[in-house]
């Protein structure tokens, strides 16, 4: 019998995910033995990093991944085979007695995920003070609870899939604080060159939520990657968030901090048969206000 290993990180939220998984594509596979591995490095944030390393050493066939956490260049030899169907895409505000951002009062200690989310905190409102997190969302929330954070955001997905919806304060606006490319979507990674894999992961393909990510990527590593945005010292506070119609057209927001602290937005629209170039035509956009300025 055929064994295929699906890798994931560490964790219960994490856990949970591939167990789903691995039943859904045993049941779609009922010939092949499927089983699921944890990958967990030293540094959570290097989790990602180490499922792809697994992947390329051939010690896993299908690699899960939060996309959120995925870079948006990808070693030539992996390929998203897949993405499931997208949870909540907005970050969430975890604060006791506020109900809103703009509540918070100087001074106040933020916990976000990384550097991008705290370059929209800082274009948000003056005088908050974000710190990038370095352990598991149960320790963050201990963490705020006992006062050594003032408040969190959060991607509301990973609170809704551990049943912890309760301690949202306030789904935030993309608008005013605008998500990370795939964030609220798992995705099903494969060796490039593996079709029994690609097959497998495909099953699981939910189309238009993977149109939706394809277009978020493919803006953001157009700006990343951008000569023009290098030159004025690099982009890294970059949001996006796409939606599909049941007609099959694609709308894409996206917003830059600029080196000046300025947030752009802008928003276009077209086929999500063009999801890439639909992303890599609004970078465009955004580079030349940049290079305006």
């Amino acid at each position: 019998m055929t064994r295929i290993v699906v890798g994931h990180r560490d964790g219960a939220v994490a856990l949970a995910q591939a167990r789903s998984i691995v039943a859904d594509l045993a049941s779609e596979w009922p010939d092949i033995s499927i089983t699921q591995r944890t990958i967990a490095p030293a540094a959570p944030a290097e989790a990602t990093a180490a499922l792809i390393d697994a992947l390329k050493r051939n010690q896993l066939a299908i690699a899960l991944v939060s996309l959120e956490r995925l870079p948006v260049t990808l070693p030539e030899e992996v390929t998203l085979a897949a993405v499931t169907r997208r949870n909540e895409a907005r970050s969430a505000l975890l604060a006791k007695g506020v109900k809103d951002v703009s509540s918070l009062a100087a001074g106040t200690v933020i916990g976000v995920p990384g550097p991008r989310d705290a370059g929209f905190v800082a274009a948000l409102a003056a005088g908050l003070e974000p710190v990038s997190l370095d352990d598991s969302v149960d320790s963050s929330l201990r963490r705020l609870a006992e006062g050594e954070y003032g408040a969190l955001i959060l991607p509301a997905s990973a609170l809704i899939d551990m049943d912890r919806r309760s301690v949202v304060e306030q789904l935030l606006d993309p608008e005013v604080f605008p998500p990370a490319a795939g964030q609220g979507s798992l995705g099903l990674l494969v060796r490039e060159q593996d079709d029994a894999a690609f097959e497998l992961a495909y099953t699981l393909q939910h189309r238009p939520s993977f149109d939706r990510v394809r277009s978020e990527r493919a803006f953001t590593a157009a700006l990343s990657g951008s000569d023009q945005v290098a030159k004025q010292g690099g982009v890294r506070t970059i949001g996006a968030l796409a939606t599909v119609s049941s007609d099959g057209e694609l709308s894409l927001f996206g917003a830059v901090i600029s080196k000046g602290g300025m947030m752009l937005q802008a928003t276009t629209t077209g086929e999500a048969s063009e999801a890439e170039d639909i992303g890599r035509e609004l970078a465009q956009d955004f580079i030349q206000q940049l290079a305006a300025l």
